[in-house]
């Protein structure tokens, strides 16, 4: 299975994955690598990417289809 919300992102912002790879300060072997599936994504470098795109880690590791995180909310005393 290919990481192709990773791919999705990147494409939304116009980035080759040579631009992407700098702006997240990795190589365009990396980025192939992840959005391929054939490399696991460090968490750092998830960290990283969902915060530069605004999505949730969950989202790009494509462990669901909603973009943005779930806020879960307390209930205030």
């Amino acid at each position: 299975m290919q990481h192709k919300n990773l791919a999705s992102e990147r494409t939304r912002l116009g980035l080759t994955q040579t631009q992407l790879a700098e702006a997240l300060g990795t190589n365009i072997k990396a980025i192939t690598r992840y959005e391929r599936n054939t490399g696991l994504m460090p968490a750092d470098f998830v960290k990283k990417a969902s915060e530069f795109f605004g999505c949730s880690a969950d989202y790009l590791l494509d462990a669901t289809e909603e973009r943005l995180p779930h806020i879960i909310k307390t209930p205030t005393e």
